[in-house]
């Protein structure tokens, strides 16, 4: 009834190995995630399409209900303070540029 050291180092060798293995699995992604959007030209917005860039709160606002209340479903997107963009999906996105030149 001898005490194995092998046993301990082979313990040992699992748990660090296990640990190397998690730190590699949940470690935050390379890329830096800001929570907006690229600005310009080459922002990718996925399904989305702005009708209107760069404005003022009140007036995003003003334009998305008038979008809602024509059945085009929209969003108000925050770019810095107090400038916001109204976003449509693709396919409403000539339909909604109409009614807010109007």
């Amino acid at each position: 009834m001898g005490f194995d050291l092998s046993v301990l180092v082979w313990a040992a060798v699992l748990i660090v190995l296990l640990v190397l293995i998690m730190r590699w699995v949940f470690a935050p992604s390379g890329r830096p995630h800001t929570g907006r959007p690229r600005i310009g030209s080459g922002a990718d917005l996925g399904l989305l399409e702005p009708v209107l860039a760069s404005t003022p709160r009140s007036n995003a606002l003003r334009v998305k209900n008038l979008l809602s209340e024509q059945g085009i479903r929209c969003s108000v997107s925050r770019r810095e303070q107090d400038v916001y963009d109204v976003l449509v999906f693709h396919a409403d996105a000539d339909r909604a540029r109409r009614l807010v030149e109007q």
